[in-house]
């Protein structure tokens, strides 16, 4: 009986330390992953953009009516 108990608890310290490893490796990556991205920006490169996210876009206050507009459009106001 002793030796089941023994087994089995060495088993779970095994068990234990392999998700505590797995886990460790994973934060690890994140974290790799996050000051890669910050050493990008500080680099003045573009920061990635997932696919199908909106572009960011500069608005400018129409001269006529005052509307905010995309910059380089042209305003859909009447007194236009």
């Amino acid at each position: 009986m002793l030796s089941l108990v023994k087994i089995i608890f060495t088993v779970g310290v095994i068990y234990a330390v392999f998700f505590i490893y797995k886990y460790r490796r994973r934060i690890a990556a994140a974290h790799k992953h996050v000051m890669d991205e910050k050493a990008k920006a500080a680099a003045g490169a573009a920061p990635a953009r997932k696919p199908g996210m909106p572009v960011a876009q500069d608005l400018v206050p129409c001269p006529k009516c005052g509307s905010y507009i995309a910059a380089g459009t042209a305003c859909s106001c009447e007194k236009a």
